[in-house]
């Protein structure tokens, strides 16, 4: 009885051996089923990708625009409060980054191209300038052998230059006023100082250009 209940005891434990051995190879089989999967997802997505890559081109770059250049040209300035104290702007007006632009062209036909971009904006205590995007196109027509026909048109969506406010104490006469930071000591009442606080569009927001060209 004892010789009978140990081969079925070492018949169990093969069964399971079998088992677990056929599980394991299941699930190797399936993660490399997955990762096969992966490789092909990935390669079909280069080729996909790789002609819109290499039909692409870096046409413009630049750190700083005209809205930063407004807003550093501040950081020199300065008022004195009615106590005397010194109040300097460059507190409130110093980034630690400078707004950057990027554009790119892709080809999409040998006479159209897609313009395309963004920018990263810029930020400091007391303004900002937004992110941003460009988008456009590029269009050139041979009309003979000597003169062609080019076509470009580009927007910017986003980078706005947007100052924002102070709150200054005048005292038993004018009380705690909402005021534009750079204006508040100035003869002009706190209200009256509101619509000069930047509130700008990216210059060349909107661009459209037609151009003859003949070559003699």
């Amino acid at each position: 009885m004892l010789h009978k209940m140990t081969n079925f005891m070492q018949l169990l434990r093969s069964t399971d051996k079998r088992r677990l051995g056929m599980w394991m190879l299941a699930s190797a089989l399936l993660v490399q089923a997955e990762i096969c999967t992966a490789q092909s997802t990935t390669e079909n997505l280069w080729t996909t990708l790789k002609p819109v890559i290499d039909s692409t081109y870096l046409i413009d770059i630049k750190q700083g625009s005209e809205l930063s250049t407004k807003t550093s040209d501040l950081l020199a300035g300065s008022f004195e409060t009615s106590q005397g104290e010194k109040v300097l702007f460059k507190s409130w007006y110093k980034t630690n980054w400078t707004d950057m632009r990027a554009v790119w062209m892709t080809e999409i036909h040998p006479n159209l191209g897609l313009i395309w971009g963004f920018s990263t904006g810029e930020k400091a205590e007391k303004y900002e300038i937004t992110k941003s995007m460009t988008i456009g196109f590029a269009f050139n027509k041979p009309l003979d052998k000597y003169s062609y026909l080019s076509i470009k048109g580009t927007t910017i969506v986003g980078g706005n230059l947007k100052e924002k406010t102070c709150t200054a104490d005048y005292g038993a006469i004018g009380g705690v006023q909402t005021v534009n930071c750079r204006l508040a000591a100035t003869t002009l009442a706190p209200s009256d100082t509101l619509p000069f606080l930047f509130n700008d569009k990216p210059v060349n927001k909107n661009i459209f250009l037609i151009s003859y060209t003949k070559l003699f």
